[in-house]
């Protein structure tokens, strides 16, 4: 059934890229749209394939590892003790599904955090982690990749318009496709990267608004918010500060303007 349902929706994805778009004319048109859709395939089959695969071994092993964690730790999972009382076929399937539908879960929590980037000849549509950003394009003053491969536009007077993670997105795909357009693509590093500050709270380096604003997206960080943690960083941008991550801390510099 979950084969079922992963095969459907990339023909749903499929079928909606045969559509006329904003220019009338089909995505499936662009070869970057088909070169991605044939990867994506390529990834959704091998990660389902992996996933199955480690759900049959850890059925064909369960009742071993059973063993050892109970003589190692004085106890096991409720569910590996109830798989270890199956079958060993019938244990392999049920976590063969279980692997599967893992996979699935996996894939996509990656779809939902990857950036999904539309270039127009008007626009810019950014979309990754349920949010998506339109940007004109008398908006965008740059665009690079940050660190850690983080797709980043600002405008014209520097500030932060939209950032959002490339993992599993082809980097020279991104730039032939805002160079092609036109838009001013700055590379794959950040040109600002000498600028920017380690955010200590009570240092007194930053006005004391602003730093009310990086502490409070330190606590949302913490605490798993990602939606205010990204608000609050266009917020900042707002303000004339960028904001970045650099594993649990904060950097921050000012907007430059770039014209």
């Amino acid at each position: 059934l979950a084969e079922r349902l992963g095969n459907a929706g990339f023909r749903w994805l499929v079928e909606e890229c045969r559509k006329p778009g904003a220019l009338g004319r089909p995505a499936l048109d662009d070869p970057r749209t088909t070169d991605r859709l044939a990867r994506l395939e390529t990834e959704l089959t091998g990660l389902r394939a992996l996933c199955r695969a480690l759900g049959a071994v850890l059925g064909l092993i369960v009742r071993g590892l059973v063993g050892w964690l109970e003589r190692t730790l004085d106890g096991s999972p409720g569910p590996l003790r109830i798989a270890a009382q199956l079958p060993v076929g019938v244990a392999a399937g049920v976590l063969t599904v279980v692997g599967l539908i893992g996979g699935i879960i996996l894939v996509a929590a990656w779809q939902h955090e990857v950036a999904a980037l539309t270039v127009a000849d008007d626009r810019v549509e950014l979309a990754a982690g349920g949010h998506r950003r339109w940007m004109a394009r008398d908006e965008i003053g740059e665009a690079f990749l940050g660190r850690g491969g983080e797709l980043t536009f600002l405008d014209r007077r520097g500030r932060l318009l939209a950032a959002a993670g490339t993992d599993g997105v082809p980097k020279a795909g991104i730039a032939r496709a805002l160079t092609d357009s036109c838009y001013p693509w700055r590379g794959d590093a950040d040109p600002y990267e000498a600028e920017y500050t380690r955010f200590v709270q009570g240092r007194g380096d930053v006005d004391p608004d602003v730093e009310a604003l990086l502490r409070e997206r330190a606590v949302a960080r913490a605490e798993k918010r990602a939606p205010t943690a990204r608000d609050l960083r266009l917020r900042l941008g707002e303000a004339g500060v960028v904001v970045r991550d650099n594993g649990d801390e904060q950097e921050f510099r000012p907007a430059r303007h770039n014209g």
